[in-house]
């Protein structure tokens, strides 16, 4: 997607607006007497409807923080239709899509998922807590020392509470929520700190002339805030911290000023005034879009004014008018069109408008599939002799050794993940701990070395595992590190420690007076190993030999390929990860596990750029990326909790909504996904050629000819460092094509081995800019993908219309310090591109797109640079 912002007298929009959006409504439940809606104008009239029936009609004032929570007169019952409309004095919306009424068992089959306090941390004096993770229409209360100190009834996903006396000293406070009676577990403990001083300087977002709110920032968790307007005191408000929207009236004048100060004790100096004034109408800018594809049928905002009417606009028709984040259109986003979408604020109408050209792939930006936060997390370390390591599990409370969760424990046994780390054994400093180890240690290990707990490093990622209700063991494996080789025994003893705490957990479930008695699944058992230990978990499956123990994922991070194991992942659903400036395992041997594995159901790999290898393990400090500046450790970390929660939810949770975090059809939120170049091969999707047949570049997997036209020079070769290799720079250990562009247009046609039906369909191919061993050139480069159809009418879509080639993760010798002077590791690395079949549709009318013939590349840039092609894959269709 591209946007600009453009003055709004150059382009000619109708006067008259047409479409008013139906608001939204938020997932009810049962027992609920209240509906949360939201994506209305302000000050619209909203209508509510059960069942056919309008039951209420209230005035919702201004959209956000928290949209409007409506009262109703009768609480919901589970499979009734709540739908809402809005009105203004000129418009009413359509009425929003049915919603049904759910039993929250039903996607809470252990009770009502655990309230967070958010944001955290808690203060002393403080008068006011935010808490996430509700579901809306229940109940919500707050604790301080097991006292009730604050309860709101019917309460919004996010709500805050208000309470009374303010915080003492050295409180525990906690949230509790309720729903139909049924109570969550209790949020996590927080202990009262002292707040920060002096208090920070309250600051404000940007506001203008005509707005009716005002945003403040800085705030400290629980603060009363005093806000005055043109020196004259018009209120004081708590605030549960960060920001606060403050509604006033009448709306702003231009230069109008306002000022803000903070206060937490009694006595204590309050905060400076922080003031700003009301910009002009002549400065309201345009609002800032997300993510938008063909099809779409709302518009994401990610910058605009939180008080203004948002007007959309395509093909110069008015569209769409709500507010943000979130805009319902009246109809989807056609394709070719140029999408506009301008605030207004009262009689303020921006000068600028923003000028969006959709793409044909341009994923929307989802929830974080890390985020599901059901239970308290137990945890405690284990060890029998050699077999040690830690444990963290769904518990009724947090903390060493509670009880298994009851309510999760009676609807069956839960699934296991088992994680191993790498050769990372020693640190000579346990003040600065920097990792020093060198592979031969000539001389042996210095006696004053000290032993890193390792197996720790991932508590982070077993914590989120256990929120949702994944046993999550990281097995202490230092007794195989040190200076040792990176060997066949090496690899052995590491599975050899995995399966042994494997057992060791068999024998607790199988122990009466163990918390583990009889609750896990180990059906649905699965593995994360990093370096060595993503060595490890790959041959872990194939030596596997303990009855009734089935590996069903393998999540290989960083993995090491050392062991004599034939590595080729197989039977189970499989993931590796890959730090582009990895400069431990700088080869990315990881990638040859992804091209030797079978999709059992699926694989994935992430390559990842500016991420390095150490900053995954948090008992590993030391920043040994090469390349470009590397992310910061809590942004690495969040890749992987992020996808590898996606990973094991969807295989061994069966959370299939997940999957298009791995497909790369929905981003998630609060991650670097950018970074993230993802492949993708599915075992139900059609290959149309993943060039492993040895039956030479003429013919494809279907057995269909292919052929070459107009200046294209195409062949297999190993995508490896193998002999006949096209150059030096795969990395893998596949067969794929590479296709020389000798001139622009130039043509390579796969026949299909009968005509397709792709109108639900994707095409997916991996693709990548082939490195030339020397330089990274400035600009990028490309190609078009292009469907044949029974008439021999073709039709083009150029790969940046679907997010584009990425560009080489530039790791040449000049940048590389030891352990790798002189040495060019930049690579040809592939990813999968996902090409919507209805693109192409849409481009031509005269596209038969229920009748397609043959699947065309073809190159569209003078620059001759080769393209690395593999597993051309239809997903859909028929």
């Amino acid at each position: 997607m591209q946007q600009r912002e453009i003055d709004r007298q150059s382009i000619d929009l109708p006067g008259e607006l047409e479409f008013l959006s139906p608001p939204i409504v938020a997932q009810p439940y049962q027992c609920a007497t209240v509906v949360q809606v939201s994506g209305y104008v302000s000050h619209a009239e909203i209508d509510i409807e059960v069942d056919g029936n309008i039951l209420v009609t209230v005035s919702a004032g201004l959209p956000l923080p928290n949209g409007k929570l409506i009262e109703l007169p009768d609480p919901l019952s589970a499979g009734q239709e709540v739908r809402a409309r809005q009105r203004t004095s000129t418009l009413q919306s359509p009425w929003s899509s049915p919603v049904t009424v759910r039993d929250h068992l039903e996607d809470y089959p252990a009770g009502p998922p655990r309230p967070q306090i958010n944001p955290a941390p808690v203060y002393r004096c403080g008068a006011r807590t935010g808490v996430a993770n509700l579901l809306v229409g229940g109940n919500v209360w707050i604790t301080a020392d097991g006292a009730e100190r604050g309860r709101v009834e019917g309460c919004n996903d996010h709500h805050g509470v208000n309470v009374n006396p303010d915080y003492g000293a050295d409180e525990e406070v906690r949230a509790w929520f309720e729903i139909c009676e049924d109570p969550s577990p209790p949020s996590e403990r927080h202990q009262t700190q002292d707040p920060p001083g002096p208090l920070p300087t309250p600051t404000f977002d940007t506001f203008y002339q005509d707005s009716e709110q005002v945003t403040i920032r800085s705030i400290v968790n629980g603060a009363r805030v005093t806000l005055a307007r043109e020196g004259t005191d018009i209120g004081t408000s708590r605030c549960w911290g960060g920001g606060l929207r403050w509604g006033v009236n009448p709306p702003c004048t231009d230069g109008e000023s306002f000022e803000a100060t903070q206060r937490m004790c009694p006595g204590d100096p309050s905060s400076g005034g922080g003031s700003s004034s009301a910009q002009p109408c002549s400065d309201l800018p345009a609002p800032a879009v997300g993510p938008v594809q063909y099809g779409d049928d709302r518009i994401t905002l990610v910058d605009f004014v939180s008080d203004a009417v948002i007007n959309v606009y395509a093909s110069f028709q008015h569209i769409g008018s709500g507010s943000g984040p979130t805009v319902l259109l009246s109809r989807p986003v056609a394709y070719g069109e140029t999408v506009y979408v301008e605030q207004v604020l009262g009689a303020c109408r921006s000068h600028m408008i923003q000028e969006v050209t959709p793409d044909c792939v341009d994923p929307p930006i989802g929830s974080n599939p890390s985020g599901l936060d059901l239970f308290p997390v137990g945890r405690l370390d284990y060890e029998d002799g050699s077999v040690k390591g830690s444990v963290y599990y769904p518990a009724n409370d947090d903390g060493e050794e509670e009880p298994f969760n009851e309510r999760l424990a009676a609807l069956g046994r839960v699934p296991i993940v088992v994680m191993a780390h790498g050769n990372h054994a020693t640190h000579h400093d346990p003040n600065d701990r920097l990792n020093e180890y060198a592979p031969n240690c000539p001389g042996g290990v210095p006696a004053d070395w000290v032993e890193i707990p390792n197996h720790k490093g991932y508590d982070y990622f077993q914590k989120d595992l256990a929120k949702m209700g994944i046993i999550a063991v990281s097995v202490d494996c230092n007794a195989t590190n040190g200076c040792t080789g990176c060997g066949n025994s090496n690899i052995q003893d590491r599975v050899e420690l995995i399966l042994d705490s494997i057992d060791y957990f068999r024998n607790l479930d199988a122990d009466p007076s163990s918390l583990f008695h009889e609750r896990i699944d180990f059906d649905s058992v699965g593995l994360m190993g990093h370096s060595r230990g993503g060595n490890a978990v790959v041959w872990t499956p194939e030596l596997n030999d303990l009855p009734d123990v089935n590996i069903r994922s393998v999540l290989a991070l960083a993995p090491t390929s050392c062991g004599f194991s034939n590595g080729v992942p197989r039977g189970y659903a499989f993931m590796t990860i890959l730090p582009a400036g990895d400069g431990d395992v700088a080869y990315n041997d990881g990638a040859k596990y992804y091209d030797r594995a079978q999709a059992d159901p699926f694989k994935c790999q992430l390559y990842v750029h500016r991420t390095n290898h150490n900053f995954f393990n948090r008992e590993w400090p030391e920043d040994d990326g090469h390349g470009p500046t590397v992310m910061s450790r809590q942004d690495q970390e969040r890749i992987l909790t992020t996808y590898g929660c996606a990973f094991f939810r969807s295989a061994l949770l069966g959370h299939d909504w997940v999957m298009p975090f791995l497909t790369g059809e929905l981003i998630p939120a609060g991650v670097s996904a950018e970074r993230v170049h993802l492949s993708l091969k599915w075992t139900d999707a059609t290959t149309v050629d993943d060039h492993e047949d040895g039956n030479g570049i003429g013919t494809n997997s279907m057995n269909r000819p292919t052929s070459q036209h107009g200046g294209m020079r195409a062949d297999e070769y190993p995508h490896s460092r193998a002999s006949g290799a096209y150059n030096g720079t795969f990395f893998g250990d596949g067969v794929g094509m590479v296709a020389e562009n000798l001139e622009v247009n130039g043509t390579f046609r796969s026949e299909l081995s009968a005509l397709a039906n792709l109108s639900e369909a994707q095409i997916w191919i991996r693709a990548a800019e082939v490195y030339n061993g020397s330089s990274v050139p400035s600009g990028a480069t490309g190609f078009d993908l292009g469907l044949e159809d029974e008439s021999g009418t073709t039709v083009w879509v150029d790969v940046d219309r679907v997010g584009g080639l990425p560009r080489p993760y530039d790791r040449r010798a000049d940048d590389l310090a030891e352990p790798w002077p002189g040495r060019d590791v930049t690579k040809s690395m592939l990813k999968t591109l996902r090409f919507r079949a209805d693109c192409f549709s849409a481009a031509d009318p005269s596209f038969d797109v229920t009748r397609v013939a043959a699947v065309l590349i073809r190159t569209n840039t003078p620059d001759q640079r080769a393209l690395a092609f593999d597993d051309l894959q239809i997903v859909g269709g028929s």
